[in-house]
C-alpha cells in the first residue's frame, strides 16, 4: 500500500491488498447504472466551447449487462450468509431476476463496498456519489455494510443546465450518501462554514422591500448543495472526461471529513479530481481506476508537473510481457495509450481487430482516422497483412501495428512498402507503421502526423521526442 500512488486495476483486487484501518476518507464516484453511454470527446467542429457540436468517439459505457461474472457475484453473495450484503442481495433477487442489468450492477457494487469498512479508521468516513437511478438500492447496501446507525446524510447536489426533457422534469441532481465507520468520526465543521444570510423586511414609501445581510459567523451548509457548477461550465477544469466532478465539490468533502496528513482513497478515481483536491489540501491520497486511459489523463494532464508513482502498470518489458499474458484485454488498452492521441476501443470481442483510434489534426474528414492493433504474443505475418488490408480498404488513413518487442523482417518491410505513403503538408508518412512496447520503454515514439487531443480535438504541444526508426531503412532483426 503506497500513498500518493495511482493504481491501475480493478479496485476490488487492489483494495484487498491494503492495510486495515489505514484510510481516513473514502470518496467513490462509480459508474452509474443509468443505461447511458458516456463519450470521451474525440475532437470538435467549432472548438471545445461548443459542447453541442462534438465529434465524439465512445470510449466507455457504464451500461451493465448480465454475464457469467454477474451470475458468479450474485451466487457468491447469496450463498455467503456472513457477507454484509447478503440480506440486501436476497431482497434484490426478489425484485430483479437473474439476467437483469440492475442486479448485475448492484452485485458489482456490493462486492466492492463490502471490503471498504476494513480499510477505514474508526474515525473514518465514506461518501458514495450516485444518481437517482439506483441510489435507493445503494443506500440499502450501505445500510447493511456500514450499519444503519452510521448513516449521516443523504446530500443532494443540485445544478442546472440544458435538457432535452419534454415529458418529465429535467433530472439535475446527484446524491452523496455519507456514512461513518463509527460514532467517533472526524468532521471539521468550522472549516466548511458558509456565510449565514439574515433576512429582514423594511418599509419604504409604503412599499415593503426584502433585504439581507451576510453574517460573519457562518453556518454549516445544509444537505442540499447548489454552490457547485458542473465542470462543463468551468473551463479551467475541463478535461473532457465523462462524469468529471468539480474540484470545489471534492474540496468541501475532503476538508470536512479529514485532516491534513490524512489518507484519502478514491477507488474509481477517473480523471483524478479527488486526488488533485487531496493534494492541494495537503492530504495523502490513493487513486484506483480500471481504465489505463483514466490513469494517463491524471498523469499526463491533471498532475503533469508532479512525479506520480504508478502501480499495476508495467515498468519494463518483462513486466509488459507478464501483463499481456495475465490480462490481454487490459494490455491492449494500455499499449494503445502509449501513443499520445490514441483512445482505446472498449469492444473486446468482434472489434474487427481495431484496438484504438486517433484523429490526424487538421486533416479532412474521411482522411483523418488512425487505427491501431495490438499483438501481445508472437506476431504473425498473416495478421499484419490482414491489418494492412483494412487500411488499403479505405477504413483508415494510417494504421499502427503494436507488438511487444520490435519486429523487423523483410516480410514486415514488404507489407509497409505495399501499404504506401500519404502526405501531410510536405511530409510523407507510411500508411502502415510498426511500433513496439520495447520502443516505448526506450523513450521512442512512432513516426506519425500530428494527432488531435482525444478529448479537446486540439493539437498537442510540440515536444522534441525521439522517433522509432523508420522501418523502411532499419536493420533486420530476429522476430519476437
Amino acid at each position: 500500500m503506497k500513498k500518493n500512488t495511482l493504481y491501475y486495476g480493478d479496485c476490488l483486487e487492489v483494495m484487498e491488498e491494503f492495510d486495515e484501518r489505514s484510510v481516513d476518507l473514502i470518496y467513490l464516484d462509480p459508474p452509474f447504472n443509468s443505461k447511458a453511454d458516456y463519450n470521451i470527446i474525440f475532437g470538435t467542429q467549432r472548438g471545445d466551447d461548443d459542447p453541442d457540436d462534438l465529434a465524439q468517439l465512445t470510449a466507455f459505457t457504464d451500461t451493465w449487462e448480465w454475464d457469467a461474472d454477474a451470475q458468479r457475484r450474485v451466487d457468491s453473495i447469496m450463498s455467503a450468509i456472513a457477507h454484509p450484503a447478503h440480506r440486501a442481495m436476497r431482497a434484490f433477487k426478489e425484485i430483479y431476476p437473474d439476467g437483469s442489468g440492475m442486479l448485475s450492477y448492484l452485485s458489482y457494487m456490493a462486492e466492492r463496498l463490502a471490503v471498504m469498512p476494513r480499510l477505514l479508521k474508526n474515525s473514518g468516513s465514506i461518501y458514495l456519489h450516485c444518481d437517482p437511478t439506483a441510489s435507493h438500492y445503494l443506500k440499502l447496501i450501505m445500510d447493511e455494510v456500514f450499519g444503519r446507525k452510521n448513516f449521516r446524510n443523504e446530500i443532494v447536489w443540485c445544478y442546472t443546465g440544458p435538457s432535452k426533457a419534454s415529458r418529465y422534469f429535467p433530472r439535475k441532481h446527484d446524491y452523496l450518501l455519507f456514512y461513518t465507520k463509527s460514532d467517533e468520526w472526524v468532521f471539521n465543521a468550522d472549516r466548511i462554514k458558509v456565510p449565514y444570510i439574515k433576512r429582514h423586511t423594511g418599509r419604504t414609501s409604503g412599499i415593503f422591500k426584502k433585504a439581507h445581510t451576510l453574517s460573519s459567523q457562518g453556518k454549516i451548509p445544509e444537505s442540499w448543495w447548489t454552490q457547485f457548477s458542473p465542470v462543463g461550465r468551468i473551463k479551467a477544469e475541463r478535461l473532457g472526461y465523462p462524469t468529471q466532478k468539480p474540484l470545489a465539490l471534492l474540496k468541501r468533502i475532503i476538508t470536512a471529513s479529514s485532516d491534513q496528513g490524512g489518507l484519502v482513497l478514491d477507488p474509481f478515481c477517473g480523471c483524478g479530481t479527488t486526488v488533485e483536491a487531496a493534494h492541494q489540501l495537503k492530504r495523502d491520497w490513493i487513486g484506483i481506476d480500471i481504465s489505463s486511459y483514466a490513469i494517463e489523463v491524471i498523469r499526463r494532464e491533471r498532475m503533469k508537473d508532479m512525479r506520480i508513482d504508478l502501480a499495476g502498470v508495467p515498468k519494463d518489458l518483462k513486466g509488459a510481457a507478464d501483463f499481456s499474458a495475465r490480462k490481454p484485454f487490459d494490455f491492449e488498452k494500455w499499449a494503445v495509450t502509449r501513443i499520445r492521441g490514441f483512445a482505446p476501443n472498449t469492444v473486446q470481442r468482434g472489434d474487427g481487430g481495431i484496438d484504438g483510434r486517433a484523429l490526424i489534426f487538421g486533416a479532412e474528414q474521411g482522411n483523418d482516422l488512425c487505427i491501431a492493433q495490438v499483438k501481445g504474443g508472437k506476431p504473425a505475418i498473416d495478421a499484419l497483412r490482414a491489418f494492412a488490408n483494412i487500411i488499403a480498404g479505405g477504413k483508415a488513413a494510417i494504421g499502427v501495428f503494436i507488438t511487444l518487442r520490435r519486429w523487423d523482417t523483410p516480410a514486415v518491410r514488404q507489407c509497409i512498402a505495399d501499404a504506401g505513403t500519404m502526405k501531410i503538408g510536405e511530409t510523407a508518412f507510411n500508411r502502415l507503421v510498426m511500433y513496439s512496447i520495447d520502443d516505448h520503454f526506450r523513450g521512442l515514439e512512432p513516426k506519425l502526423p500530428p494527432l488531435a487531443h482525444p478529448r479537446t480535438g486540439k493539437a498537442f504541444q510540440a515536444e522534441l521526442t525521439p522517433q522509432a526508426p523508420d522501418e523502411r531503412h532499419s536493420t533486420p532483426s530476429t522476430p519476437a
